[in-house]
């Protein structure tokens, strides 16, 4: 036989060997990990209540004349009304898109809001729950599958010049003095 033919035979062996070995490690640790799941328990246990639940007692009030007695809408014209409240007062504005009960969204909104008021710019904020002010939100300045350019990631900060344009999206938390700089990069020139 040749020498060549020699050696690629051995390697060949070899790594046949190799991946046999590999496939039947693989197949006992999927089977005995299968064996071993793992109950994680809760940190505080809740408990049930035994006590049987009324139907909550409703009060209807009287429609009264004027804005006491009046829903205001989510949308003004296809924005979120918080926005579109925002930017009839101010050139530019940050708003910030957040959940509820979140610590980090919370200390995401807290520094946005404070960047605003160091930048001298309007502030909104918009709640991720309310499914009328996203999808008007989405609408307004599309959405992108890039994962970096997604609109719906919650925290995020947007910075709106007026009429409704979006000058730049900053996902993620971000601290009082980027919101700040990037506020005062949208405000238009003197």
């Amino acid at each position: 036989m040749n020498e060549r033919f020699r050696i690629y035979a051995a390697v060949a062996l070899t790594g046949l060997l190799i991946v046999g070995a590999g496939l039947l490690f693989l197949g006992r640790s999927s089977a005995s990990s299968a064996a071993s799941v793992h109950q994680i328990k809760p940190l505080h246990p809740r408990t049930k209540a035994k006590v049987a639940l009324a139907p909550p007692k409703v009060k209807l009030a009287k429609a009264k004349s004027g804005k006491a007695g009046v829903r205001r809408s989510a949308l003004i014209a296809g924005v979120p009304t918080q926005l579109a409240h925002a930017l009839k007062r101010h050139a530019v504005v940050v708003l910030a898109l957040v959940t509820p009960d979140s610590e980090v969204d919370d200390l995401t909104l807290a520094e946005a809001e404070a960047g605003a008021a160091a930048a001298h710019v309007g502030f909104a904020r918009v709640n991720v729950t309310n499914n009328a002010q996203v999808e008007a939100l989405s609408a307004l300045i599309g959405t992108n599958a890039d994962a970096q350019n997604r609109l719906l990631d919650a925290p995020s900060v947007l910075v709106f010049q007026r009429p409704q344009t979006l000058f730049v999206r900053l996902n993620g938390y971000v601290d009082e003095d980027t919101v700040e700089q990037a506020a005062v990069n949208a405000a238009p020139a003197s």
